[in-house]
């Protein structure tokens, strides 16, 4: 039990002196950038840097209007295709009914010009679709491990700087105002007669720790009020103790009326989806734009050893070459690995390569590893060679969140037949493999939508929203 009235007051002084950094900081944030950034922003570029940006600009955006162009023929060639499929399977009915000889000489040789402008339609397909959408084809061995962040753009140091500048304030700020929180917190706790620490390092900890912001302190408070703080009482003496041991203790006071913040919510009302834009946000800026939100959710694996990282994944993705020799620009919107731990890759208001004939659409998320256990087919997992062939409980979770969160957002009908469906219904591939849980996974994207349609999951949701890089006309 901790006394309430020998803490408040320097608790009390600690929160209003972290507040005060907190704007402090702010101010030197958007005032003081220039300084912190320094002056490299500001020097002309050597010509020949900048000849050289700008031709890869150039190539960039080229290689963005073949894509779109191709993107568009996958999905005429795919038209051309279904109606090829379904004029020859007519013709091989009427066929099989046909009892004229003439009309079998006809029926065949209608058959056999329509299975060759089928094969023709699906060859020409088979190389746009190269250009369009990741192959899911890796070797076992192919595990790189290099950061798929952005360049640094100075904003690492402007926080380490910023952070630096708040404790050290802090830290003065504690000895003008003579706040020493450690002591009289351990004196509170354990009733010390003398300093435990000395007085210098109690004034250094306590700035450390004002230096951090208002939501150290709010946790260090907190954790005060949730030991039921009650005020100080007197303590009888040992030898009154002895002289009267049958004398009942007198009821301790009613501890006083703490307002404490809400507790955070549970796994069942809200789970926290990182994203800021993902890999290459600023690239993307001019490129792979979509004509309007998606309405359409593709799920995939990425036939990768369940072993590799998000980094992994980025960059073997980026350092493959398509039909025509580019490299790719982004891959999936969001990777999640083994460990249910979330990647935003391509940004959501832009379209990735993943599923040829519709990523101008959808989302498309992928979950790290290899569940096709069928040895007939080309890079399968029959044998656990990419790691485990089932995806682990948390990520099947994670990625349940986020197209819960997808079909929230986006206002996509959460329909497991036409609006959220697995890359091989809609690709001549077994991706996201024949192990992968799909009831499951089914399941728990309905459980968050329906935990988050109210309550404060629900104003998670409202706030998500504010978000940049998530919507076309915003």
């Amino acid at each position: 039990m901790i006394p309430l009235d020998s803490i408040i007051v320097p608790l009390s002084a600690a929160l209003g002196l972290a507040v005060v950094i907190e704007r402090i900081l702010e101010f030197a944030k958007n005032v003081l950038e220039p300084v912190l950034v320094g002056q490299e922003g500001r020097q002309p570029p050597d010509l020949r840097q900048a000849e050289q940006a700008v031709k890869e600009l150039e190539s960039l955006h080229q290689q963005d209007k073949d894509f779109a162009a191709a993107e568009a023929n996958v999905l005429r060639q795919q038209e051309r295709r279904i109606d090829l499929q379904n004029k020859l399977s007519q013709t091989k009915s009427e066929l099989e009914r046909a009892t004229d000889p003439a009309d079998r000489t006809e029926l065949e040789r209608k058959s056999g010009d329509l299975a060759k402008r089928l094969a023709e339609v699906t060859e020409a397909l088979t190389a746009e679709t190269q250009v369009v959408e990741w192959d899911e084809r890796v070797s076992t061995s192919t595990m790189l491990v290099e950061p798929a962040t952005d360049p640094d753009d100075g904003r690492a140091l402007k926080r380490f700087i910023l952070q630096f500048l708040g404790f050290a304030i802090g830290i003065i700020s504690a000895r003008i105002a003579g706040v020493q929180l450690f002591n009289v917190f351990f004196a509170a706790t354990t009733g010390a007669p003398v300093p435990v620490i000395a007085p210098w390092s109690d004034y250094v900890l306590t700035g450390l720790l004002i230096g951090g912001g208002s939501g150290p302190v709010h946790v260090l408070i907190r954790f005060v009020t949730q030991r039921k703080v009650s005020g100080a009482e007197p303590v009888a003496s040992e030898e009154a103790q002895i002289r009267e041991p049958s004398r009942p203790a007198a009821p301790a006071p009613a501890a006083p009326a703490v307002i404490t913040a809400p507790s955070e919510p549970s796994l069942n009302e809200w789970v926290e989806i990182p994203y800021e834009g993902g890999v290459d946000r600023g690239k993307l800026e001019g490129l792979h734009r979509r004509k309007k939100d998606p309405d359409l959710v593709v799920y995939h694996h990425t036939a990768m050893n369940s072993l590799s990282t998000f980094d992994d994944v980025v960059k073997v993705i980026k350092s493959r070459k398509d039909s025509k020799g580019n490299r790719w620009i982004t891959g999936y919107n969001c990777v999640v690995l083994a460990d249910g731990s979330i990647h935003p890759f391509c940004r959501w208001d832009r379209y990735g390569n993943h599923a040829a004939g519709y990523n101008m659409r959808s989302l498309g998320i992928t979950f790290n590893g290899n569940f096709e256990t069928n040895p007939s087919v080309p890079f399968s997992n029959p044998d656990g060679r990419y790691g485990p062939p089932r995806p682990t409980e948390a990520q099947v979770k994670s990625g349940a969140c986020v197209v819960a969160l997808w079909t929230i957002l986006y206002q996509i009908d959460p329909n497991f037949s036409k609006t959220i469906i697995p890359h091989k219904a809609i690709a001549d591939k077994a991706c996201p493999g024949n192990n992968f849980p799909y009831a499951e996974f089914q399941r728990w994207v309905e459980f968050f939508r329906e935990r988050w349609r109210s309550g404060a999951a629900k104003e998670r949701i409202e706030a998500f929203k504010l978000k940049p890089y998530l919507f076309v006309n915003r």
